[in-house]
């Protein structure tokens, strides 16, 4: 008999092997995120939010965030030094150093941020601390470049006026 926990891991396992043939290398460009400590030294010094999307394996909505606009962010040159793009899977017990140099996981982190459905995209400091509210959801799929933008943007005004 399996616990809620390591049946929550095989549903997303199966999950995740379904979707792999509709959804190729979902983690192509956005780098899952390992030390949010360094990421947030980084965010320190080139005053950039910390753009965190939250995903589940398999979810198409996701792929679609991932996909159509936080991965052509990564790749536009004109984008760069906008944000720092990290993902968290939901649910995975992938090990990772949190902003105060604790150890932790991908579940952990996302359980802390009451982040209970995918996608959403998360917007911090270098502390780990909200710079935007988040997007939470597809939201309207012909609008959420605009969302998504604006967000960013406020996340970036944020961190300016910070000194």
């Amino acid at each position: 008999m399996m616990d809620a926990r390591a049946r929550r891991r095989f549903l997303l396992a199966c999950a995740s092997a379904f979707a792999g043939a509709a959804f190729p290398a979902p983690h192509a460009a956005i780098p899952l995120a390992t030390d949010l400590q360094a990421d947030g030294r980084l965010s320190r010094a080139r005053r950039e939010p910390i753009v965190i999307l939250f995903s589940l394996p398999g979810c198409p909505y996701c792929e679609i965030v991932r996909r159509s606009h936080l991965n052509p962010m990564l790749r536009d040159p004109a984008q760069a030094g906008r944000a720092i793009i990290r993902q968290i899977d939901v649910g995975a017990d992938l090990r990772i150093t949190g902003f105060k140099g604790e150890r932790t996981t991908h579940e952990a982190i996302a359980r802390a941020h009451e982040v209970r459905s995918a996608p959403v995209v998360a917007f911090w400091d270098g502390a780990g601390l909200p710079v935007a509210d988040p997007l939470m959801g597809m939201l309207l799929a012909d609008f959420y470049a605009a969302y998504l933008d604006a967000a960013l943007e406020t996340a970036r005004s944020r961190l300016a006026t910070r000194g």
